[in-house]
């Protein structure tokens, strides 16, 4: 990929991912991995276990997804693009806010917002799940941490230093 086409795509997944960057992966991994072969399901799904492993802002995934498609300067253009929609609409609603904030449009906006953003979210869990269900390991890695969460109900943390440490040992 060029970088203006890098450039396009990051721009166009920014303006609509709302409910947080995880919420556009279906989408990057549809166009990065499918229909560009910028990169393979496996960079994808390393590029955002090492976005999400990274200290700092959950959304540290597009830095290696855009290095993968156009190199560093890729990764660079990635984030900035993602980053450009969101920050426009936040600048503009928050000068308006105090007279926007009464319309019942607003209001209805706010509502329908709720549900895509989760649909969006499941999009994304189903993009990075479903080429994990033909690993044995990793579908009974899966089945036990929610067993272990149903029966025990322990911290997140220990959920993930388990599975980390599982991975090391190469159980999973």
């Amino acid at each position: 990929m060029n970088l203006s086409d890098v450039a396009l795509l990051f721009l166009r997944v920014g303006a609509v991912s709302f409910g947080g960057g995880s919420s556009v992966l279906a989408e990057l991994q549809h166009e990065l991995v499918d229909q560009r072969s910028a990169m393979t399901q496996q960079q994808f799904l390393t590029a955002y276990a090492l976005g999400q492993a990274t200290p700092g802002p959950g959304i540290l995934f597009l830095v290696p997804m855009g290095f993968y498609a156009a190199g560093a300067p890729g990764a660079a253009v990635a984030l900035i693009a993602f980053l450009v929609p969101p920050l426009l609409l936040q600048v503009i609603v928050a000068s308006q806010w105090e007279r926007l904030s009464r319309s019942p449009w607003i209001r209805a906006l706010d509502r329908t917002l709720i549900p895509v953003s989760v649909g969006l979210i499941a999009a994304s869990l189903h993009a990075l799940g479903v080429p994990l269900l033909g690993d044995p390991r990793a579908l009974t890695g899966i089945i036990a941490a929610a067993l272990i969460v149903a029966l025990f109900r322990p911290t997140p943390a220990f959920i993930v230093l388990g599975a980390g440490l599982l991975g090391v040992l190469g159980v999973l």
